[in-house]
């Protein structure tokens, strides 16, 4: 690491001097301008081009040839991440699989498409982060989630599947948009300081997001069981049960996480071991291999929510002196 002494310059001005092999670097020299951006700790970082302008406009190109509709997405999802404003999809069978690209790309906000033809498609991104307010989209995320919970109950059968499975895209959509504003957040220092968040609260923001597009993942898992499977009216009524609960718990976990609150979260994560053991018991009460299936997938989410409560615990203001872990 350089150090520089600070040099009084005027009355009330102060300077220090730039190493030579930066300038060099940068193609810098005497006149030129640099910019400086304070992060969340209070440094200075400086740049030696406008933040406001130094955006590059990046181009991907993407070859689909011999790749699987699940690969095809990781890749769009990536680039997606990455903020290439423009993405070249080609392939020999662009034509014949123009459906499964368009729908992999109507799940990312502010992707549309500009061109298609034979040998490829091409994507344009229209997203301006700076218009993107975090705790909006995050509560939007979470009422989403909520819904799913709601309509996800067994016994609702088929027809809530379809609902639940459409908003689970929804919930998606959601995710890779934050997901991607934080990653803005950890590469642009001005970014995070403008959303309001300090690099814990980054780290934090990316674990809750991560969780609670798991917990929309089970909530649709659980749905599909329901709709294919006849449990009996008791198998109904004893996992609902668990099901409220788990229910309850996640919005004790999201209240708890947005208002910073370190007691509410150790009762989340306390109500976890609870509903653990619940599950345990209702293991003599159902007898159908898809109510066990229903039974662990509560299980896992009801683990994910706790996990929420952990976050929150980090997130809150209080100590964690003398908090244990079981």
């Amino acid at each position: 690491m350089e150090y520089r002494k600070l040099i009084k310059f005027g009355n009330s001005s102060h300077v220090i001097s730039i190493p030579k092999d930066w300038l060099k670097r940068n193609n810098m020299s005497k006149g030129d301008v640099v910019y400086f951006e304070e992060d969340d700790k209070g440094d200075i970082v400086i740049s030696s081009k406008n933040p406001e302008e130094r955006e590059e406009k990046k181009i991907v190109n993407i070859n689909i040839d011999d790749l699987s509709t699940k690969e095809i997405e990781l890749e769009i999802v990536a680039s997606y991440m990455k903020e290439f404003n423009t993405k070249n999809i080609k392939g020999k069978e662009i034509k014949k699989r123009e459906k499964e690209i368009r729908e992999i790309l109507k799940r990312l906000v502010a992707i549309e498409v500009i061109e298609q033809t034979d040998k490829k498609v091409v994507a344009k991104d229209f997203l301006n982060i700076k218009e993107i307010r975090l705790e909006d989209l995050r509560k939007r995320l979470d009422i989403v989630i909520k819904s799913m919970l709601h309509d996800s109950k067994l016994g609702n059968g088929k027809g809530q599947f379809e609902s639940v499975i459409t908003r689970d895209l929804d919930a998606n959509r959601f995710a890779y948009l934050l997901f991607r504003v934080l990653r803005r957040c950890i590469e642009k220092p001005g970014i995070k300081k403008e959303v309001g968040l300090t690099s814990l609260e980054v780290v934090n923001e990316q674990t809750l997001v991560l969780t609670m597009e798991r917990i929309g993942d089970l909530a649709k898992r659980v749905s599909r069981e329901d709709s294919r499977a006849k449990l009996s009216s008791s198998e109904i009524k004893e996992l609902n049960g668990l099901y409220d609960k788990i229910t309850e718990n996640y919005n004790n976990a999201i209240n708890a996480y947005q208002k910073k609150d370190y007691d509410i979260s150790r009762k989340v994560y306390s109500e976890n071991k609870l509903i653990q053991k619940s599950c345990d018991k209702s293991k003599d009460k159902i007898k159908s291999p898809n109510a066990f299936k229903v039974l662990n997938l509560i299980r896992e989410m009801s683990n994910n929510i706790s996990l929420i409560g952990e976050v929150g615990i980090m997130n809150s203001q209080s100590t964690l002196t003398n908090v244990s872990f079981e």
